[in-house]
């Protein structure tokens, strides 16, 4: 298949089940049977994401991880309502848990790809759903608690609209990265796991950076938080832009190694995509602080909605350029810069709005 097709799937998933996340989070308000709520769509998400072995066609495989996103999409509301009854120790703990599962994920498929073609992944979804069933019965039943519908205003979306834009756009260059850097790996002659180690490197830093930056932003203000994040997604992406690693040369490549490159374009892709996730955190808390009436809402609106436009943007971008590899990832910087913009705007809106 083409770099185009590929990539073209991945953001259109991404968007959907980005979208759909606020009508799962709806739904676990209301559902009785958590538990088994919970059992079903892990147990989705296991055997679809892990019955791709058993396919040889690209569509029945964009179908399977289409399943997965979606059941994983019904697991993250339900699973944060029942990790926040407790202690909210716990709902850190989750959300660590997600964090660390999400980084290890690349640099495992790519090892097990590499060693096995993929054969025999479906006995890791079984054993999964097995463990499932054996433990969400133990977990504590939880009764459903009756809310009152939050009002909402015209004027609180407007409130958040330069965050959303810059999550969007933060959303789109970390996108972009993540799908095509790999990619570019493959086409600079390095093997198929550095490609998914340099995720796994990113997703680890990403850990450590959005907590601190979560803590940091309490002291100086998220806002500047996402200012920081930008301006060091833009510095390295430029230069990233500037170094050439797949041997084809351009005029306008003012780097450029011929070998032992494997340690620079780690270390160059990590500090390119890493900083995208000091504000992951923070920017969920400045919503939640501008809208402190409908916080759920609030955050949804900077993680899901935000994402999804950032989905919308690669999915457009790559239908045009999307088979040209190198030049994916040599216009990272564009939307690492329009991202800057819109956080020197929300800035400015929201001393206006204060004032």
């Amino acid at each position: 298949m083409s770099s185009r097709t590929y990539a073209m799937a991945l953001y259109s998933m991404s968007l959907t089940s980005s979208i759909v996340q606020p009508a799962f989070g709806a739904l676990s308000d209301r559902v009785s049977l958590r538990n088994l709520y919970l059992t079903v769509v892990l147990i989705i998400t296991f055997l679809s994401a892990y019955s791709i072995s058993l396919t040889s066609h690209f569509w029945i495989f964009v179908v399977l991880v289409f399943f997965a996103q979606l059941a994983s999409s019904a697991f993250h509301p339900m699973g944060a309502i029942m990790a926040s009854t407790r202690r909210k120790s716990d709902l850190a703990y989750f959300t660590l848990s997600g964090m660390f599962g999400y980084a290890v994920g690349p640099v495992f498929i790519t090892w097990y790809a590499q060693k096995t073609n993929l054969s025999g992944l479906f006995w890791i979804g079984i054993a999964l759903s097995t463990i499932a069933l054996l433990t969400i019965p133990r977990m504590r039943f939880l009764k459903v608690e009756k809310k009152a519908p939050p009002k909402l205003s015209l004027n609180g979306i407007k409130i958040l609209l330069p965050l959303l834009l810059y999550v969007a756009l933060r959303s789109a260059t970390m996108g972009v990265a993540q799908v095509y850097g790999p990619m570019y790996a493959k086409l600079a002659g390095l093997s198929l796991v550095i490609g998914g180690s340099i995720l796994t490197i990113t997703r680890f830093v990403g850990m450590a950076l959005s907590y601190f930056g979560v803590h940091i932003g309490e002291k100086i203000g998220n806002f500047y938080i996402n200012l920081l994040s930008s301006v060091l997604m833009s510095g390295t992406a430029l230069i990233f832009s500037m170094v050439d690693f797949s041997y084809v040369v351009h005029p306008w490549s003012i780097l450029n190694f011929s070998r032992n490159i494997t340690w620079q374009f780690v270390l160059l892709f990590v500090s390119m995509l890493a900083p995208g996730y000091l504000s992951m955190s923070s920017v969920t808390v400045e919503a939640q602080k501008r809208l402190p009436m409908n916080a759920a809402f609030a955050s949804s609106i900077a993680m899901g909605l935000g994402w999804s436009l950032g989905n919308l943007v690669n999915l457009l971008y790559s239908s045009f350029f999307g088979n040209n590899i190198l030049f994916m990832v040599k216009s990272i910087w564009v939307f690492a810069v329009a991202s800057l913009a819109f956080a020197i705007w929300d800035i400015a809106y929201d001393s206006k709005r204060s004032s």
